[in-house]
């Protein structure tokens, strides 16, 4: 237990009220003791991880009310949509909720939060196979959303996204990790009604083409986007996805093996904020590569294993007209065999951190 800065361990009957009370506990030992006293001062909770929480647990914690910000229940899996009955009957001021690997729940969870926790900015969701389109129509209702993780979540399609889209304009981080049933549909919606979205995953959401990336191009803020395996992508799409966003400071394109040249000379010219980018197992060439290493001036990190199009020549050019300003690269380990040991020297000397995968 920690209290706010400067205070010291003591009884926690002579916490003050002007204190802010922070728990991370046991829940078995929780229900044995009296937090009546708390209940106007403890404002977060942790029991992620914690093994034996259970319905009855929750519901001791939370009866009589808490006005709680923050509650971690991150892979209590014993837990049913009962506990969030008792969780959103009790603690209206919720803010943050996360719910990983909550494997239980169902749309009747959603359907609490949506009706009673209306303040609720952050909800993680991953791997709550659970959820599906009427439990995201149901949390829509909670419209001052920022933070969604949907990760895993492979009963959602582009229906419940539209019904995230409609009503949760004030989203700026949604993980859509391995959401096999959202697609093109489903990011125009999001580009129509969440303007302010800065950080997207849709790595292996297989659904999505070109279409839906150039969608993503009307997301004025997006900054950072994760978009492996997506192998209906092409340059194409790249290509209008860069003409447009240009905040764009991490890019992770991996495994998108439809991608040529094209895309990554657009990534070059127009994604000058680029600081990380992944382009491991694309198509890209020694021009291409070059192009992206030499154009951006602000890129730190960069991951560029299996460019089964590149030359060794091509790694060695590329890595020399850059290694100024590069702090972290990936490479193929077979490959430090063929590169010279002036350029692995340099690297070094220059503060650049090599892993050999």
């Amino acid at each position: 237990m920690s209290t706010s800065d400067g205070a010291s361990m003591r009884g926690l009957s002579e916490i003050s009220e002007e204190e802010t009370v922070r728990l991370s506990i046991d829940l078995v030992a929780a229900t044995k003791r009296n937090l009546g006293f708390l209940r106007l001062h403890l404002v977060e909770i942790g029991l992620g991880k914690c093994k034996g929480v259970t319905d009855m647990g929750i519901f001791q914690l939370v009866s009589g009310g808490l006005n709680l910000n923050v509650l971690n229940l991150t892979c209590c899996s014993d837990l049913t949509d009962n506990a969030i009955s008792a969780i959103t009957d009790s603690c209206r001021s919720l803010l943050c909720l996360k719910l990983e690997c909550c494997s239980s729940l169902t749309e009747k969870s959603l359907y609490r939060l949506g009706l009673h926790c209306s303040l609720l900015e952050e909800l993680d969701l991953t791997d709550c196979f659970g959820v599906n389109d009427t439990g995201l129509y149901y949390l829509s209702k909670c419209t001052r959303l920022v933070c969604l993780k949907l990760g895993l979540c492979t009963n959602i399609t582009d229906k419940g996204l539209y019904s995230i889209a409609r009503n949760c304009s004030e989203i700026r981080e949604l993980d859509l990790y391995r959401c096999k049933g959202i697609g093109d549909d489903g990011l125009y919606a999001l580009s129509s009604g969440c303007k302010r979205t800065q950080k997207l995953n849709l790595s292996y959401c297989s659904e999505v083409t070109d279409i839906g990336i150039e969608c993503l191009g009307h997301l004025p803020e997006l900054s950072n986007l994760e978009m492996r395996s997506l192998c209906n992508v092409t340059g194409t799409g790249l290509t209008a996805l860069a003409t447009r966003c240009h905040r764009l400071v991490k890019l992770d394109v991996k495994d998108c093996a439809n991608i040529d040249d094209s895309g990554f000379m657009a990534i070059a010219y127009y994604s000058r904020n680029l600081q990380q980018i992944n382009l491991s197992h694309c198509a890209i060439s020694d021009v291409g590569l070059c192009m992206v290493m030499g154009n951006l001036t602000r890129l730190q990190d960069a991951k560029i294993v299996n460019l089964y199009n590149v030359s060794t020549n091509g790694f060695e050019v590329a890595l020399r007209a850059y290694c100024v300003r590069l702090k972290k690269v990936k490479l193929v380990a077979s490959l430090g065999l063929h590169l010279t040991s002036d350029i692995v020297w340099t690297l070094r000397e220059r503060g650049c951190r090599i892993r050999w995968d």
